[in-house]
């Protein structure tokens, strides 16, 4: 069973199977690399006006009376819908905690044993993989299959944290892509747009900065992509290059605060040819992903079916996440 205990100042409740220690501390900046660049780091407000981190702004007006959230038509879950606090539970408790962070509320944190010190989402041990279409995030934990396929990543207090969410996407990120024909692609874990409060989805006034990581289109599908990757302040050279990715053809935002989910460049716009791509398996983690992103397949495996629910209006001002600026002496990796 869950028993209580403290993390950081956070109220937290410990698995007895999951680590009890904090979660790994990992610099939100650090200095990379580059060629044609010292190693120094440039200061966050440079690395915002680039567009290498999204500025913690105001992302949306704060509504002031609770929105209701009908079942969605159709073989889905709404993000916001209670059953994200519940239906994954037994898949991550073993692995890392629950705490009450003061900024993003109830949240998961993988153990520093699982991590390490280095970790960040969609970066740290995995792959980019293409099937059905899309790239999807395939992760190397054993927990990876829920937490970057469902719900979103932020950072509070210098702890990466995930925030759950119960609609599936092959990875909860944006994306940018080459202006210029040299052969860059960049993603960064979307923030959040909600935050989770006595058993009820809260909505979150603010956009949280998240780094971007840039790869060739070479190595983009590459094993372990992420000791490939340019990030931190050399990625500012990149990130200059390169555009927002918006498709052809937008999802349309569903609910009152989650939009739809993303979808990667396609081979063609990044200059791959999709017949070289060799079609890929699900392994039995990912192929469990996606039988819980619909209720018709869900429901028989044990979750909780989709539930008309309220999205609360926040009762607090906006809190700006805590430890956003790291030791920007740690060490170096990535190319330009």
């Amino acid at each position: 069973m869950l028993g209580a205990g403290t993390s950081g100042g956070a109220v937290g409740m410990t698995h007895s199977a999951g680590g009890k220690g904090r979660v790994g501390l990992r610099p939100w900046l650090k200095c990379y690399p580059a060629r044609a660049m010292r190693r120094t780091c440039a200061p966050i407000a440079i690395l915002v006006a680039s567009g290498l981190i999204a500025s913690p702004a105001r992302a949306q007006p704060a509504p002031d009376q609770d929105q209701v959230v009908e079942v969605p038509g159709g073989d889905e879950y709404a993000d916001t819908d209670p059953s994200a606090l519940s239906d994954f539970t037994p898949v991550l408790d073993p692995y890392g905690t629950w705490v009450v962070d003061p900024t993003y509320g109830m949240v998961w944190m993988p153990s520093a044993d699982q991590v390490g010190a280095a970790f960040q989402p969609y970066d740290t041990a995995g792959s980019w993989n293409y099937v059905d279409g899309d790239y999807a995030w395939v992760s190397d934990y054993a927990w990876g299959w829920v937490c970057f396929h469902y719900g979103r990543w932020a950072m509070s207090a210098g702890r990466w944290m995930w925030i759950p969410g119960r609609r599936y996407a092959a990875a909860w990120v944006s994306w940018r892509v080459s202006d210029n024909g040299d052969g860059y692609i960049g993603w960064a874990p979307m923030a959040p747009t909600w935050f989770w409060l006595g058993g009820s989805a809260i909505t979150l006034t603010f956009a949280s900065p998240e780094p971007w990581a840039f790869s060739t289109t070479s190595d983009f599908s590459q094993p372990n992509v992420g000791a490939h990757v340019v990030t931190g302040s050399a990625a500012a050279a990149v990130a200059a290059h390169t555009r927002v990715y918006v498709p052809a053809q937008p999802s349309v935002t569903t609910g009152p605060v989650a939009p739809a989910a993303p979808h990667a460049p396609s081979p063609a716009t990044l200059g791959i040819d999709a017949s070289r791509l060799a079609p890929l398996p699900l392994s039995a983690q990912e192929s469990r992903a996606r039988q819980l992103a619909r209720p018709s397949t869900a429901v028989p495996l044990g979750a909780r079916p989709p539930a008309r629910h309220v999205v609360r209006p926040t009762s607090r001002p906006d809190v700006a996440p805590r430890g956003l600026v790291g030791d920007a002496r740690a060490p170096a990796r990535g190319h330009r």
